[in-house]
């Protein structure tokens, strides 16, 4: 039998991952539900960061800024905003915690809908639109407004059951991207924009997927777009500016990008991280050591066990000369080397810069 939770004017059908508020449905990527069903699974507990990346993305190794945007993405789905601590509460330095209280209900037991707040001005422009056809159009023959009524709800169905069918082919891109079948991927993340073009995440993925070919060119217009849909996509102003700054070296732009970011005011301390960290490259590339040093050790701060920032702040002190401060830091990317963040030539030039300091003594 399955288990079927509510909570304030929200059911979640968890075998069928589907949210609910009200008798409506919420659209969700696929990923934020799971985090969603994880979280209410150890509601008033703190589930680590690790734990939900682990349980959501099981075959997978990604980013802990997935994990954060999908959080955002949920929390904006449920109405809330991170100040506030209704359903979830994020735990600094350790994760988050599902504090709403929860009803589990059997499939047997269920009752009626958990009733929403009202929503102003419900009745929408469809339903003034058939009170008028049925007071202005009697004269009619009958079969008329029995075949518009009826064109009129399929077309209706259609276009409310588009942003579900993308939603679908988004998520089949991402599983054929995991399996290495990127140009499979890459058709079913277009198809997915075809049906809703402001599908922000399909074309972040899509993004994603150009990278791997690589077609730095489209890769960039995707994750412009991304921005575009949704001007709160921080993973998109990370892998936008990243690509500015690696594969195109404008890094005047990649620093605009970020203000752009930085202006939103991001909370989560990933989002920041990687903010700091891309503003400390870019800063590193212009010789702008003082603000990319200011900028990278604020990232070590933010999330001090991730090597990306370690390795460009060994590069920025040792660029200023500063050889003693910059060992430590160099040691710190190399234990770090194995994620993915980290670009493999500062692996080859941690190890340099050290093998040099043994032969030194």
């Amino acid at each position: 039998m399955k288990q079927l939770w509510e909570f304030d004017c929200y059911r979640v059908d968890s075998e069928r991952r589907l949210l609910f508020r009200g008798e409506e449905l919420v659209q969700l990527p696929a990923k934020a539900l799971d985090a969603l069903v994880v979280l209410i699974q150890h509601r008033g507990e703190v589930v680590t960061k690790d734990e939900l990346m682990k349980a959501v993305w099981p075959d997978a190794f990604v980013e802990e800024g997935n994990l954060s945007q999908s959080i955002h993405v949920l929390r904006r789905a449920l109405g809330e905003s991170v100040e506030e601590h209704r359903y979830i509460v994020t735990v600094p330095g350790r994760g988050y915690r599902f504090v709403a209280e929860v009803r589990e209900i059997s499939e047997t037991d269920i009752g009626p809908f958990p009733k929403p707040v009202p929503i102003p001005n419900a009745q929408t422009w469809v339903e003034k639109l058939l009170l008028w056809f049925r007071a202005n159009l009697k004269f009619l023959k009958r079969w008329i407004i029995p075949l518009a009524v009826t064109g009129l709800v399929l077309t209706l169905a259609l276009v409310k059951s588009l942003p579900s069918i993308a939603r679908s082919y988004n998520n089949r891109g991402v599983e054929l991207q995991q399996r290495g079948k990127i140009k499979a991927a890459i058709e079913d993340y277009q198809r997915a924009i075809r049906l809703n073009p402001g599908y922000a995440e399909a074309h972040y993925n899509l993004a994603d997927a150009y990278e791997e070919i690589p077609d730095y060119d489209n890769a960039q217009e995707e994750y412009q777009r991304a921005i575009n849909a949704d001007f709160m996509f921080y993973q998109a102003y990370n892998n936008l500016s990243r690509l500015y700054i690696l594969r195109r070296g404008d890094y005047g732009a990649a620093l605009r990008l970020l203000d752009r970011a930085m202006n939103l005011k991001p909370q989560e301390p990933s989002v920041r991280y990687s903010l700091h960290k891309n503003y400390g490259w870019a800063d590193l590339e212009l010789r702008n050591y003082l603000t990319a040093e200011q900028h990278l050790r604020l990232s070590v701060e933010l999330e001090p066990d991730r090597g990306a920032a370690r390795c460009l702040l060994a590069k920025v002190l040792e660029a200023e000369g500063r050889i003693a401060d910059a060992n430590p830091e160099w040691e710190s990317c190399l234990s770090y080397s194995g994620q993915l963040e980290v670009e493999p030539e500062w692996r080859n030039e941690a190890l340099e810069h050290l093998s040099k300091k043994e032969s030194r003594k």
